[in-house]
């Protein structure tokens, strides 16, 4: 016996979600049945309205609602933030994670994941170039960037991905003859090898900021 096709088709949309197969897509597609008309309109407007009010922040790809026709987060359009200094960061949850500390007063810059040994596909994927152009469009305004934070996990992906940004930054303002006054710096090893920003505390994550080296 076959599921019913818009079963079927749920069931294929949402397996593609992190975290989530084709079983855990089918009990969430039942369980949807289950619900009441207006919990069901509910969950469908909130989907909607992510693909409909949320924008990604041209300067550092951090998802917010857009009014008055914004193209910058709230983050990037703040003058008292330093945004001399970028912080990269993997993905969003790492975002707010350092933000919780309310001890780092830069901007940040959201990568969207980290290089694979077995995917080259990820160079393409994740974005290092809109990094490296914002950084040449600091000198050329003069408002140049002082400090690079790599702020990616110390996974075998994560030191990957710092290695490979580090020299990419450097080699890109040397051919471009832009004199390279920015300090690239990681995070101090308050955090354990392979752990993630994501999941760590507070306190480790100030102590890594402030340990940065």
């Amino acid at each position: 016996m076959e599921l019913p096709k818009p079963i079927q088709n749920f069931i294929k949309t949402f397996s593609r979600i992190p975290g989530i197969g084709p079983r855990q897509a089918m009990r969430v597609a039942f369980w949807f049945l289950h619900q009441p008309q207006a919990k069901q309109i509910e969950f469908s407007n909130a989907l909607t309205n992510l693909s409909t009010k949320i924008k990604l922040c041209v300067d550092c790809f951090l998802p917010f609602e857009q009014k008055d026709k914004e193209t910058l987060c709230e983050i990037c359009r703040n003058p008292q933030r330093d945004h001399s200094t970028i912080c990269v960061v993997e993905k969003e949850t790492d975002l707010f994670s350092l933000e919780k500390t309310n001890k780092y007063k830069g901007v940040y810059h959201i990568l969207g994941g980290l290089l694979s040994e077995i995917d080259e596909n990820k160079k393409r994927e994740i974005s290092i170039t809109p990094l490296v152009e914002r950084i040449k469009t600091s000198f050329k305004t003069k408002k140049p960037i002082k400090e690079i934070i790599l702020a990616l996990s110390p996974t075998s992906e994560g030191n990957l991905t710092t290695y490979y940004l580090e020299k990419t930054i450097k080699d890109s303002c040397l051919r471009s003859q832009v004199k390279l006054n920015i300090k690239i710096t990681k995070l101090a090893r308050g955090l354990p090898h392979g752990g993630e920003v994501e999941f760590a505390d507070s306190e480790t994550l100030i102590n890594a900021l402030e340990g940065r080296k």
